[in-house]
């Protein structure tokens, strides 16, 4: 050990005081990159898991709203059938809303947000989804009103023709 500092020091007595701010200079700003990328690194494993927190309360706050008023998660699972105006109107906002759902989930994907293994959760929920009748026609009247790589998902993944996503 004493050689070592021996060494060290006759090491320091050959450089001059420029060339050790220099060399300090240098350790300051390798560590000033490597702590700013361990900070981005938990920065974006924060943002993923605000993207999972926000897509299961919006699908809480859907599920929460057809328990409230049970006719528009019949129109789901029934279809709509007979139902006077301000009636359909309420069903046709609330297949909106888990539309505009599965295209928030997707768009996660997209950006990254969610893992490959969430992703395969949500594209079974998604299939699922996407075998009710009710939805396919409301699909049917709002897809062109959607990202061409959301349309092609749903085409996809409810058995029309599109390309993988």
């Amino acid at each position: 050990m004493g050689e070592g500092l021996g060494a060290f020091g006759e090491w320091l007595r050959t450089v001059d005081l420029v060339q050790v701010a220099n060399g300090a200079g240098l350790f300051v700003a390798l560590a000033g990159i490597a702590l700013t990328l361990a900070q981005l690194r938990l920065f974006r494993r924060q943002l993923k898991l605000d993207a999972l927190v926000r897509i299961m309360d919006s699908n809480r706050k859907i599920v929460t709203l057809g328990f409230e008023h049970p006719s528009l998660w019949s129109a789901i699972e029934e279809g709509a059938g007979a139902v006077v105006a301000e009636e359909a109107l309420k069903q046709r906002r609330y297949l909106q809303l888990w539309t505009n759902h599965m295209q928030i989930m997707w768009a996660a994907w997209q950006l990254g947000l969610v893992s490959g293994r969430e992703w395969h959760a949500y594209r079974q929920d998604l299939v699922e989804f996407l075998r009710t009748p009710v939805l396919q026609q409301h699909w049917a009247s709002v897809a062109r009103f959607y990202p061409k790589g959301f349309q092609c998902l749903v085409a996809q993944l409810s058995g029309t023709t599109g390309r993988h996503s």
